[in-house]
């Protein structure tokens, strides 16, 4: 059993923190007991060694266990502002733990631990303060003037406002206790928007809100458990979201229509044609590859003085915006990530990339010239620049990421005593000619020969992704192979990945894992299978494949 244990906060003692989540007993203190790991663990791509055998037939499906998912800074922030309007988080809320390349598996991983609660019980105040001590915004928040704090009103709101915060609807008890408390404190203060005040910042330190509740209602059947319709509009609105269900969502949970296929799918649809789906599938994109690392990204100013923080931020929007496009704007074929010629530039970007004509001061469309290098995001300046060095490239780094991350194959980490590059000698050499000694040596090679060849094609861009054509004064050679296929050019490689299925099924694994909130088991390898099955039937159109996602076994299944 898993339990969870609350911290004595200031109102918590008022609620008396007791009671059940689902099996899962809650006791006084602090946290989940579940081996936490260290916010250094490794970000790993998935299980499918380079150059492995052909798969064995796929087991029987077996959902993985139902779990609890705390909530990552980012759906806090979210939701507060969805339930309670216009109020400004706090900024500094614990910090998110990234675990096999997402925060969402982190969330589900991790405890609150006796800082983090502090936190939440101060955020929880504060809040709260913002949305009731100004006589407007409460009345519109609450829909009524309450005479008492536990009159028709006041009962009214706590249940439609607990309803949205617990993802499903109170019970007697929880009811009983939240109106108990808004007695109480409007005794204290003499005033009953005190009372509702102090009973939602309650609600917003409860476990019940903190927590997606995620644990599958029995019986079992064959598939394992399936998640009660509240569960399943949580698990969609937190996934294509970022945030609380809406009202609409949840009346479809209470009226019973979200446990079927179509009744998801038809609730998906929903959810991805409003404002709120395209920063949560930017958001995913973000995670993949890596963008948060722009914030902190630093070059030498003395050897790239062109770098700066605002062109770091303009690389990440860059990004963003193309992976915007193709999903939403033009619901295109998701592969075009790989050798589409058309991003956003600024000015500052187009600088780099000798784009002219673009005047700014914000994005404009474009399209690269038939002739330029740059085609699809492996030969952006963000991808670039995430994957090089302070001074020098590295075609380890950027063919690492490529296996690692596009095709979902896992390298093994360097041994201990891998030799150092030797330095640049009184003879020229290109950092290529330098990295044989990695591909000669008996301890580097079987992973260099992987990722190097692959990390060539990129030498034609420089470590904040400008175009070059020498290194160290000699020409620069980009050609290689890739699974027997030869290419001479960023361009050409990103062709191949194209077209290699593996790139679709990577993309299929890693929205699976983030929309799941856990590493993917071999129980769920037939429903990878078939999601990425329906991802080439339906040309590779990702807004397609996320509906299928969410009406998959996996998504709406729990195993015991």
């Amino acid at each position: 059993m898993v339990k969870v244990r609350c911290h004595p906060w200031l109102l918590a003692l008022a609620l008396g923190c007791h009671g059940s989540i689902g099996d899962r007993a809650v006791e006084a203190d602090t946290g989940i007991t579940e081996d936490k790991p260290s916010p250094e663990a490794p970000e790993t791509a998935p299980e499918r060694d380079a150059g492995a055998s052909p798969e064995p037939p796929l087991p029987p499906f077996q959902a993985a266990p139902g779990t609890l998912h705390r909530l990552t800074a980012r759906q806090y922030r979210n939701a507060v502002r969805d339930l309670l309007g216009a109020v400004t988080p706090p900024a500094d809320l614990d910090v998110d733990t990234s675990l096999h390349g997402f925060t969402s598996v982190g969330a589900s991983q991790v405890d609150v631990n006796p800082r983090a609660a502090e936190l939440y019980e101060a955020a929880a105040l504060d809040l709260s303060g913002q949305a009731f001590n100004d006589a407007a915004r409460r009345v519109a928040l609450v829909g009524c003037e309450p005479s008492r704090a536990d009159d028709d009103c006041a009962r009214g709101f706590l249940a439609r406002f607990g309803r949205r915060a617990f993802r499903r609807p109170l019970t007697g008890e929880e009811t009983g206790r939240y109106v108990g408390l808004s007695l109480r404190t409007a005794t204290v203060f003499n005033d009953p928007w005190a009372g509702l005040r102090y009973a939602v910042a309650g609600l917003l330190q409860s476990p019940h809100f903190l927590y997606r509740v995620e644990l599958g209602q029995g019986p079992s059947e064959p598939q394992g458990r399936r998640y009660s319709d509240f569960e399943v509009a949580s698990r969609l609105s937190f996934f294509l979201w970022d945030s609380t269900p809406d009202e609409a969502l949840l009346d479809a949970a209470a009226a019973g229509s979200l446990g079927t296929r179509e009744g998801v799918r038809g609730q998906a649809r929903r959810l991805l044609q409003a404002p709120a789906a395209r920063p949560a599938v930017q958001h995913f994109f973000a995670e993949w590859l890596k963008l948060e690392r722009l914030d902190t990204l630093s070059r030498d100013p003395g050897v790239y003085p062109q770098f700066t923080p605002s062109l770091a931020a303009s690389m990440r929007e860059e990004l963003l915006r193309v992976v915007d496009e193709l999903v939403f704007t033009r619901d295109a074929d998701l592969r075009e990530l790989f050798d589409g010629r058309t991003t956003f530039v600024n000015p500052e970007l187009a600088r780099l990339y000798n784009l002219s004509g673009v005047l700014g001061p914000g994005f404009e469309r474009v399209t690269f010239p038939e002739g330029s290098p740059r085609s699809g995001v492996l030969t952006s300046a963000g991808f670039l620049s995430l994957n090089a060095h302070e001074t020098v490239t590295s075609p380890t780094r950027r063919g690492r990421f490529v296996r690692q991350f596009l095709l979902c194959q896992e390298l093994r980490d360097p041994p201990a005593d891998v030799p150092p590059l030797p330095p640049p000698g009184g003879v020229p050499t290109t950092l290529r000619q330098r990295l044989e000694v990695h591909r000669t040596a008996a301890s580097c090679a079987g992973c260099h020969a992987l990722m190097d060849p692959l990390g060539f094609a990129f030498e034609n861009f420089d470590p904040i992704g400008a175009y070059r054509t020498t290194d160290n004064g000699l020409p620069v050679d980009p050609r290689g192979t890739f699974e027997g296929a030869p290419f001479r050019s960023a361009r050409e490689l990103g062709s191949l990945l194209r077209r290699d299925p593996r790139t679709s099924a990577c993309v299929t694994r890693m929205l699976y894992r983030h929309a799941t909130g856990h590493r993917e088991t071999e129980g769920e390898a037939r429903v990878l299978a078939s999601l990425s099955e329906a991802f080439t039937r339906n040309d590779h159109r990702l807004r397609e494949l996320l509906v299928e996602l969410v009406a998959s076994d996996g998504f709406r299944y729990a195993g015991p």
